[in-house]
């Protein structure tokens, strides 16, 4: 058989208790609902049990595996339950582990018999959140350390460690060589992927406010200096500038602060496309972050052809493009630039290319980073070397068209070969060798 599907498996991370608004979770969404299309892939998510979910417009063909999590990031990072990896593994064989808690890509790579490179599972690492000391004033990095180190052993650990952005990447090394060998940052350079690539495309835009409205779709939180961009936003209001701020995501603890500012209006969307649709009214952006990976907020916002005031900093230089006009250093030029736009009412801005940060590129960059990981031969079960349990194997697929994959390891592990030997990876070659490919609708291996 040429080319059998991949079956995937994705591990998530969950930050809020509304599953079908976590940024993670509508990535995954989106990057399945394209890749399904090229007909190359089976793809289980995990989900957390204990939060809440309702169907989407998540493709049907992605199973959902449900398990608890625990609710704290911080918990879920040095979270890894073996037995429950281990039932999800022996049930489905799965080719790529697309993991988002890159804590655990040590532990994923390794819990397994069998550690050859041609019969494991490959692990890829999508990078979200290097711990980096640019947070250590704001969000307690000396309390992170230990999700560093872990940071740092699942980087090594990994077949390819993915970033989306080159300032993600420098800060991930930075760390990197103040604790690990040279030899060791080396091996994590050298399985390191950048490809900038965003979740949407371009974004047409609806009917805009008739004030002049920004929005402010990042979080109350500290690393994101939002005091600072709400300060700035106090200085215009007082002189007399007419304008509004549109709060779409915020901490509830710094919430009742902000929305007694005269200027700001709060919204709150449970599903994703709605935001969109308010997004698309607004006619600007700006934030004052200090730590940022790659700030899908910002991307959504170019991709709707609405200004973006941003530090000259972090990714931000990176998402758009060399000679930006809208790039500041200090906050008084960030006030300047937000006083001018709103007096020369300038409402749109033509950014000369996008396309590395639209979900067509992304999707592009996934798909080749997938392809290359698969490792599928045709000689696996040529290569077994017991004629008779060849002659076993060779009947007992012969008289079928479909086939349980359990119940089919069950019959190889009763050759005597063990999970060392036999990995559940390698049971699913011998069945593409026979021309078997799994269907995700019924669970079973159908005969092409």
């Amino acid at each position: 058989m040429q080319n059998p599907k991949l079956n995937i498996l994705i591990y998530p991370m969950l930050s809020v208790d509304n599953i079908n608004s976590d940024s993670n979770y509508i990535i995954i969404k989106n990057i399945c609902n394209e890749l399904i299309k090229t007909n190359k892939y089976n793809f289980h998510l995990i989900l957390d049990l204990n939060r809440n979910y309702r169907k989407d417009n998540l493709n049907k063909q992605v199973k959902i595996i449900n398990v608890p999590f625990p609710k704290s990031k911080r918990q879920q990072v040095i979270h890894f339950n073996c037995n429950v990896i281990n039932k999800i593994t022996k049930l489905f064989a799965f080719d790529i582990i697309w993991n988002n808690v890159v804590e655990q890509a040590h532990h994923f790579k390794y819990f397994n018999d069998n550690l050859d490179s041609s019969h494991r599972m490959k692990i890829f690492n999508y990078h979200h959140y290097p711990i980096h000391r640019s947070l250590q004033k704001n969000a307690g990095y000396l309390s992170c350390l230990h999700i560093l180190y872990d940071q740092l052993s699942g980087s090594m650990a990994a077949d390819i460690n993915y970033f989306h952005s080159k300032h993600s990447y420098n800060m991930l090394i930075q760390e990197a060589k103040d604790i690990l060998s040279l030899k060791s940052v080396e091996l994590i350079k050298k399985n390191s992927i950048i490809k900038l690539g965003g979740y949407v495309d371009s974004l047409k835009s609806e009917k805009k406010y008739d004030i002049y409205t920004f929005i402010y779709n990042h979080r109350l939180d500290g690393y994101k200096n939002y005091k600072d961009t709400f300060d700035l936003f106090d200085r215009l209001w007082n002189e007399k500038l007419k304008f509004q701020v549109i709060l779409t995501g915020g901490d509830k603890d710094n919430l009742n602060t902000i929305n007694k500012k005269p200027y700001v209006v709060i919204k709150s969307f449970t599903l994703h496309s709605d935001y969109i649709k308010e997004l698309k009214k607004c006619h600007a952006n700006t934030l004052n972050s200090i730590h940022e990976t790659f700030c899908i907020s910002i991307t959504e916002s170019i991709l709707n052809n609405q200004v973006v005031i941003l530090p000259n900093r972090c990714t931000f230089p990176e998402l758009v493009g060399n000679n930006y006009e809208y790039l500041f250093d200090t906050k008084e030029q960030q006030y300047n630039i937000l006083k001018n736009l709103i007096i020369k009412n300038i409402r749109t801005y033509n950014y000369k290319s996008i396309k590395n940060i639209t979900l067509s590129n992304h999707i592009k960059n996934m798909d080749k980073m997938f392809t290359n990981m698969s490792n599928y031969t045709n000689d696996v079960f040529d290569r077994i070397k017991n004629a008779e349990n060849k002659q076993k194997i060779k009947k007992y697929l012969q008289l079928k068209t479909e086939v349980e994959f359990t119940k089919f390891k069950s019959f190889i592990h009763s050759l005597n070969y063990g999970g060392q030997s036999m990995p559940s990876i390698k049971v699913k070659k011998i069945l593409n060798n026979f021309d078997f490919d799994y269907n995700i609708n019924n669970n079973l291996y159908i005969k092409k």
